[in-house]
């Protein structure tokens, strides 16, 4: 990647003229003939094949293979999570397609051009049928659990570029970060249960000649709960050492940046409208001051931005789900005695808009 980088971010590719990707006349699935009988689905189905050709179009041949195999392996996937005659969550089959090809469609236009780099989302999809003893555990149990997971990958052109081995090797650690972090440390496919659904995404959050900061956020939930258990990670990626941000890259070691870091978070979750008489003091504490391996002191958690160090917590940690996740942002400024001579916050990427879910 070129240490010069000028930023263009697409948000939205540029529209096609695209037929309808199957010929009605010839319409052989359910999904197909759903698509067929309703104008909605068919636009969307429109949309989704001129996205798909506008992507293709802009990789390499490896690249647009990898994609192609994505699609294919999403069309079985929806073929099954979307059946003509289901029940529960998945009784409604247009409306399950409607969410289905809207959420691919998002997934092929989340495009980042970054000089010469091209950040595509790539995609893995699971269903996992139950056994014929199965017993549901709620009224919105279909019977199968389902999952998805989707992590960025940078498009490798030229592969006698110098940076080519490095960049192939971030490739490969942002699927299996995406990967794990999905599954909570165990292989992806064996995550899913027949019992719940998991949907993991990210955002390509900031990036520069230095810098590549994603946000890799993953949803579970169980039938019958009352909502999803949602998490968030960050993956921040030094490009100029070809590794991982690290403590060190941001403070001075036994400086006891710790203990400001988490003072002044407190000071700023507290002071937020939203959040007032909705903290849970108890589990702050815990989450901020408990162990050596403290939230708080976790690059993981956080988000570098030119103004601030920003630690995200994960819903309920900290108080009730309808909070969300809770973001505490502690200023460079209020930071400054405590951090490292290499880093200079003006120099870190700015943040990009998020792309609309």
């Amino acid at each position: 990647m070129r240490t010069t980088f000028a930023l263009l971010l697409t948000l939205a590719l540029s529209p096609l003229a695209a037929a309808q990707s199957f010929d009605c006349k010839l319409a052989q699935s359910p999904r197909e003939h759903a698509v067929c009988a309703s104008r909605k689905l068919a636009a969307l189905d429109k949309v989704l094949t001129s996205a798909y050709k506008s992507l293709r179009a802009q990789l390499s041949p490896e690249s647009a293979a990898l994609v192609q195999s994505d699609q294919r392996e999403w069309l079985n996937w929806i073929d099954l999570v979307c059946p003509e005659h289901g029940k529960g969550a998945a009784a409604d089959m247009y409306r399950c397609l409607d969410e289905g090809y809207a959420n691919r469609v998002r997934d092929l236009k989340q495009v980042t051009r970054i000089g010469d780099a091209v950040f595509f989302t790539r995609a893995h999809f699971v269903y996992k049928a139950g056994a014929t003893t199965y017993e549901p555990v709620s009224d919105i149990d279909p019977g199968f659990g389902s999952g998805s997971v989707r992590w960025p990958q940078i498009d490798l052109k030229d592969p006698t570029k110098p940076d080519h081995s490095a960049l192939a090797a971030w490739n490969d650690l942002a699927k299996a970060r995406a990967l794990q972090l999905a599954a909570r440390g165990i292989p992806f496919d064996d995550s899913i249960s027949p019992g719940g659904t998991t949907d993991a995404t990210y955002n390509l959050a900031a990036a520069n000649d230095r810098i590549v900061e994603i946000e890799f956020i993953d949803s579970v939930y169980g039938y019958g709960a009352a909502q999803p258990n949602t998490s968030y990670t960050s993956f921040l990626w030094w490009l100029e050492r070809n590794r991982e941000l690290t403590v060190s890259d941001i403070f001075v070691l036994d400086s006891g940046w710790q203990q400001k870091l988490a003072d002044f978070a407190v000071i700023n979750l507290s002071s937020q409208p939203s959040l007032q008489n909705s903290l849970d003091e108890n589990a702050l504490n815990q989450w901020l001051f408990a162990g050596p391996d403290r939230f708080v002191n976790a690059p993981r958690n956080w988000i570098l931005s030119r103004g601030a160090l920003t630690i995200t917590f994960a819903q309920s940690a900290i108080g009730p789900y309808t909070l969300g996740m809770p973001q505490a942002r502690v200023r460079w400024e209020d930071l400054k005695p405590f951090l490292a001579k290499d880093l200079n916050p003006s120099t870190l990427p700015i943040r990009l808009p998020k792309p609309t879910r």
